[in-house]
């Protein structure tokens, strides 16, 4: 008898500490940033080519939004802004990071730093694209854990990059790890996911895929180091001559597997009904590169029925895929066609972990209450700004001005292609969006 009330006795408190060690009900959050990934390149978004069923799967028991964006037409811009919940010229990025460009600066706060002083575990996995320097690392920005490459595209095989440079990365020293960039990517995301279950955790999984140079998991290492890619075709890869289409399906249906692997851990672990995974694009697609033929088999994304891919201010530019994913939480099926943006992420996190904020100090709103209770989202103007080219959105007017071109006006909820330039026949709505982004402008230093 005492033998056996001994083991029962051990039998309950190791029940007592587990619940313990569950007690913070705090959600856990990943975000997954895909990277070019194209408005219609998921079947979720009407695709019918790419197979993505655990993206479509997210959609169908989630949150789908039809008027989500970026806030760059690229890569660092955008993920400045995820991180600091503000317009990325707030913090001097409004173009992607060179090779020794400034980075994010040492005094920002990003939505990592407020979750780790709350108790959070926080981890990035994969891209970075926010500067290179000590002082520019994950680990100076509030992440407690780092596995992933520095600059904005490394072979995915070698993990050297354009400049001829090993780039892979555990915390803040160089390792030479074997793998695809995917596959690697996943497999810290998810021993992450398995070291901090017990704790509240937020890991920003910051996939390569589908950026170039495009290569799938059957390639063999193409970049070496030493030797710089910086010709058109040279950092396109071992395929930069074609045919691309089948390799950019290869890639976004890995990228789809590896999501897949990503929410099976939560299930295993039992975590998905506290966990919200929020599935975006940095940036719309790459429809077509200039030195490829422009032939049907080398297409690389799609934004139908947008206009515009990566790097232009028309909608494909900019409006991307995304899905948010929690079960229990968030209504299954649900289609949401507020106005959003990327920035929206670090209000909305910060919401859902019970953090105070100041909503003044940060240009995005939380979208909380909108995933949850399926509330109105905060009617506002969004802007974008690269260099010459810009954008104004209120309501269903666009103002875009592509370079030094006049300024062009559409109305999206009848032209979502950007075709009907209306710039002249509705002046007042074209003066009245050139005061809102003259006096937006006003916030920040002229950009050369």
């Amino acid at each position: 008898m005492p033998g056996r009330n001994i083991g029962l006795f051990i039998s309950l408190a190791a029940i007592f500490w587990s619940c313990l060690l569950r007690a913070d009900d705090r959600p856990n959050i990943i975000l997954i940033l895909a990277d070019d990934l194209g408005y219609a390149d998921l079947g979720a978004y009407g695709n019918k080519a790419n197979r993505t069923p655990h993206l479509d799967r997210m959609a169908r028991e989630g949150m789908r939004f039809t008027d989500f964006h970026s806030n760059g037409a690229n890569c660092s811009p955008t993920r400045a802004a995820i991180l600091t919940g503000q317009y990325q010229q707030r913090c001097g990025i409004e173009s992607a990071l060179g090779e020794d460009a400034k980075g994010l600066p040492k005094d920002t706060v990003t939505v990592a730093e407020r979750l780790h002083e709350a108790g959070y575990a926080t981890g990035i996995t994969g891209k970075w694209h926010l500067g290179y320097a000590p002082d520019n690392s994950p680990l100076r920005h509030g992440f407690g854990e780092f596995v992933g490459h520095l600059h904005g595209a490394t072979d995915y095989h070698s993990h050297v990059n354009r400049y001829g440079r090993m780039d892979w990365w555990h915390g803040e020293k160089q390792v030479k790890e074997i793998g695809y960039n995917t596959t690697l990517i996943t497999k810290h995301s998810v021993r992450f996911i398995e070291e901090h279950r017990d704790k509240p955790f937020f890991l920003f999984v910051s996939h390569s895929a589908i950026h170039f140079p495009w290569m799938t998991p059957d390639d063999n290492p193409h970049q070496v180091e030493g030797q710089r890619y910086e010709s058109l075709l040279a950092k396109l890869g071992p395929h930069a001559k074609g045919p691309v289409q089948p390799i950019v399906q290869r890639m976004i249906e890995e990228l789809d597997r590896n999501v897949g692997d990503i929410m099976h851990t939560v299930e295993r672990l039992k975590l998905h009904r506290n966990t919200l995974v929020f599935f975006t694009s940095d940036n719309g697609g790459i429809l077509s590169m200039a030195g490829l033929p422009v032939k049907p088999e080398n297409r690389i994304s799609i934004n139908d029925p947008l206009r515009g891919q990566k790097h232009d201010l028309y909608e494909g530019g900019h409006r991307v895929p995304a899905i948010a994913w929690w079960p229990g939480k968030i209504q299954p099926a649900r289609v949401s066609t507020e106005l959003t943006a990327t920035f929206d992420l670090m209000p909305t996190f910060l919401d859902l972990a019970g953090i105070e904020f100041d909503p003044s100090q940060l240009d995005g709103v939380s979208l909380a209450d909108h995933l949850l209770a399926g509330k109105g989202v905060l009617e506002r103007t969004l802007y974008w700004r690269r260099g010459k080219s810009k954008a104004v959105r209120w309501k269903n007017w666009k103002l875009v001005r592509i370079r030094e071109r006049p300024f062009e006006l559409y109305d999206l909820n009848t032209d979502q292609r950007e075709r009907n330039n209306l710039a002249n026949e509705r002046r007042e709505v074209k003066d009245e969006l050139l005061t809102r982004l003259k006096t937006w402008e006003e916030q920040f230093e002229a950009t050369p």
